[in-house]
């Protein structure tokens, strides 16, 4: 077994082990107290945006208790301004709790960047040193044999040697699974990181969307100020003048429905309807859903579609074939028209700023009806689109077609 020993190994060769593992001793207790200075600032980071974190939570918490007893009450001016005023107070400290994660989330990747140039090092470090290993042994394998017994002074001296060199194989083992275990690890701290730098992705789009919200409930406060000239009974007045629009639409649209389908069945000018196509492609997305929780109107009536944000002057478009119900003006809608299609379907397109349809005109699909605007109750230039099944509000997106 001993023999064996010999012409593998060779006293140079501890000599040359001892040697390396020697001098890298300094260079990793310098890089050792470098990376454990930055990485202890970071951990005080990551600790202190941590407990930022937990105050915001606690504050918004409290905005929601206030929110939740304001739409316990009457409705009124003063109460629906103070809702807005805490849901406007809530978002903020949202987007700040957001601002605080991203932070968090970038300084747990300057941690893990950090913890991967360590073992990036200790990699090369073992490279290097398995490396002079190999060639030490292919090097000095013939000559073991004489140079163990002439650098020899007795027998026992030999057999101290021999005894050393039994552990040499195991070490060099030892020190290649250690090398293997680093690299897996490096693999895991890279998963991590990528992982990290996904979420801090999602957080900045909640980030856009909660910055929305808050651009969404400042604006209705605004309009909200300016339309009922800051009395309660210009607010009540407004009110009432919004629920009587949305019963003269329940209650006209069924007649209509009927009449109009009528003539669409008789010309077999319906077309294709079971799907619908988008008024327009909206550049920023759908601001508001159907029955929209943050749509910040809601404690006085429920968002009965979609709210599709544009530049003044976009062009609106039919979304199937059918004819205009009405043209109207009104507190809530602005200027909006009413499309029948087959099936039971309407459409409603509100807030324009100009319409290029009359009643009873035929459309075809993507035929002109108007131009986005910011009329009635709105907060900004958008098209409020609304789907209609046998006279009832229903979600858009189930009959819109996918972009």
């Amino acid at each position: 077994m001993k023999s064996q020993r010999f012409n593998h190994v060779s006293v140079a060769l501890i000599l040359v082990i001892v040697t390396l593992v020697d001098s890298s001793v300094p260079f990793n207790i310098a890089l050792a107290e470098s990376v454990s200075d930055e990485v202890s600032a970071i951990n005080q980071t990551v600790a202190e945006k941590k407990n930022t974190i937990d105050q915001i939570s606690r504050q918004i918490k409290e905005y929601e208790k206030k929110i939740k007893q304001k739409e316990a009450e009457t409705v009124s001016l003063r109460v629906e301004l103070e809702l807005l005023e805490n849901r406007i107070a809530k978002t903020e400290l949202e987007i700040e709790e957001t601002n605080t994660e991203i932070d968090l989330v970038n300084a747990e990747i300057a941690f893990i960047a950090k913890e991967q140039l360590k073992l990036e090092e200790k990699l090369e470090h073992d490279r290097m040193l398995i490396q002079s290993i190999l060639q030490e042994m292919q090097k000095n394998d013939h000559t073991l044999p004489l140079q163990v017994f002439f650098g020899s002074s007795s027998f026992s001296d030999l057999f101290d040697q021999v005894n050393q060199l039994e552990t040499v194989g195991s070490d060099l083992e030892q020190a290649i699974e250690e090398t293997k275990f680093s690299k897996s690890l490096l693999e895991e701290k890279k998963a991590a990181q990528l992982s990290k730098k996904e979420m801090l992705s999602d957080l900045q789009n909640n980030l856009q969307q909660e910055k929305n919200t808050l651009n969404e409930s400042v604006g209705a406060q605004e309009t909200l100020i300016v339309e009922t000239e800051q009395t309660e009974a210009g607010f009540q007045k407004m009110l009432k003048q919004m629920k009587q629009e949305q019963q003269a639409i329940d209650q006209e649209i069924a007649r209509l429905q009927e009449e109009l389908e009528g003539k669409l069945s008789q010309s077999d000018s319906a077309g294709d309807t079971s799907g619908l196509s988008w008024p327009f492609n909206p550049p920023k997305g759908i601001s508001v859903l159907f029955h929209d929780p943050t749509y910040p109107f809601r404690y006085m009536f429920e968002h009965s579609g979609l709210d599709l944000p544009a530049p003044k002057g976009t062009l609106i478009k039919s979304a199937a074939p059918g004819y205009v119900a009405w043209v109207k003006k009104g507190q809530l809608y602005g200027n909006y028209v009413m499309v029948i299609h087959a099936n039971g379907i309407a459409t409603l397109y509100a807030h324009m700023s100009r319409v290029d349809v009359e009643p009873d005109q035929y459309l075809k699909r993507g035929d002109t009806i108007g131009a986005v605007g910011s009329t009635g109750l709105s907060t900004g230039p958008h098209l409020h689109f609304e789907v209609r099944k046998n006279g009832v509000p229903t979600n858009p997106l189930t009959y819109l077609i996918p972009r």
